[in-house]
């Protein structure tokens, strides 16, 4: 099948030179979707109930990740703020194939999950899940160098081409390469519910509207020697968090929904109180590219982080070690679920999108 002839045109600027190398995805010529899945426990209280629930959560959780309808790759996270309750346990799952996608999410329903927990602490325990399928033209990653490649870049048969189209703005757009006949307008149905479910004691169902965004972006410092490090939790860190909190604290302006700032553990299966590594990302959705565009190229928070970057590179030059990436989704109406089994009015997309609400307690 040839490809479609371009429309809009590319805005990268004439005689635009990249000033540091960078590197995308390439998945195998058969690929046609990526499939993500988002899943956390949440915990309410600090009781022993909860906890002995929590724990039996995250086993259940750990035990289908490993088994044979589990994700073709995966990682393991702890929140530390944003659209959630802290300390949540958070695992993202990836597959490049939607039928495994479709039969594992199936062995992963969340209600006989929260059915088989104890009773005297489940109604402690919040489960939730964000899945969503994204057609292979309309995702877009960037890679600052290749010792160090998460998310979609573990999935099989994964390769990593060089690429100039960075370091400007409306690159990312660029990359996308269905952005050559789309140019994926807000939906005029993404109006937020007048009232947010209370989410407790709920089971909560939803889905997108067309073209909203999904975008994790992530920093890893485990090689970094001690003063680059240091750099980065003194300087780029507060700022990384400042942007966060701007986005999720004036989602109807920045039209960011459900996003969380994560902290990567150690995916050890022996206890839920896994130690953090040296890893972090932000990862939620926004009501389209543009708004996650304008946010980019426009507000002072993100300005911020884009100097502060740019500071880093030319403090650590050639010896750098920090690294950063990104992965884009530009979703088609309908490609996202969203559940919440017992959860906080907070968590995820409750109060940004529409949801069918069934009582469960």
């Amino acid at each position: 099948m040839s490809c479609p002839v371009r429309i809009y045109p590319l805005r990268k600027p004439k005689n635009h030179r990249v000033p540091v190398p960078r590197w995308h995805l390439a998945l195998p010529g058969d690929v046609t979707h990526v499939c993500t899945a988002y899943i956390g426990v949440q915990k309410h209280n600090a009781s022993q109930d909860a906890d002995h629930a929590r724990d039996e959560a995250v086993a259940i959780i750990q035990s289908w990740l490993r088994g044979e309808t589990g994700p073709s790759a995966y990682e393991t996270f702890a929140v530390v703020d944003g659209c959630d309750v802290q300390e949540t346990t958070v695992w993202v799952c990836y597959w490049d194939d939607k039928t495994a996608y479709d039969g594992g999410l199936e062995t992963l329903s969340l209600e006989p999950i929260y059915s088989r927990l104890s009773q005297q602490g489940r109604a402690s325990i919040g489960i939730w899940r964000e899945a969503f399928v994204t057609e292979y033209p309309r995702l877009e990653t960037n890679y600052s160098g290749l010792d160090y490649l998460p998310g979609l870049a573990r999935l099989p048969g994964a390769t990593f081409p060089e690429h100039t189209i960075s370091a400007y703005w409306g690159a990312a757009r660029d990359r996308i390469p269905s952005s050559a006949h789309d140019l994926f307008p807000s939906s005029l149905d993404h109006t937020p519910p007048n009232t947010t479910p209370k989410g407790l004691g709920q089971y909560l169902i939803g889905t997108n509207t067309e073209n909203v965004a999904h975008i994790r972006s992530g920093q890893f410092w485990e090689n970094c020697s001690q003063e680059e490090a240091d750099s980065y939790n003194t300087k780029l860190e507060p700022t990384l968090r400042s942007g966060l909190e701007y986005l999720w604290d004036n989602s109807p302006e920045t039209g960011a929904l459900g996003l969380r700032y994560l902290r990567n553990q150690d995916p050890s299966p022996s206890s839920p109180e896994s130690a953090p590594q040296k890893e972090s990302c932000g990862a939620g959705f926004f009501t389209n590219l543009e708004a996650l565009e304008t946010w980019a190229k426009s507000h002072k928070s993100h300005l911020a982080i884009y100097r502060g970057a740019l500071t880093h590179y030319k403090v650590f030059g050639e010896d750098r070690k920090f690294r950063t990436w990104h992965e884009v989704s530009i979703l088609k109406e309908g490609a996202a679920r969203f559940e919440y089994m017992n959860c906080v009015p907070k968590t995820g997309v409750i109060s940004s999108v529409h949801l069918k609400v069934e009582e469960v307690l």
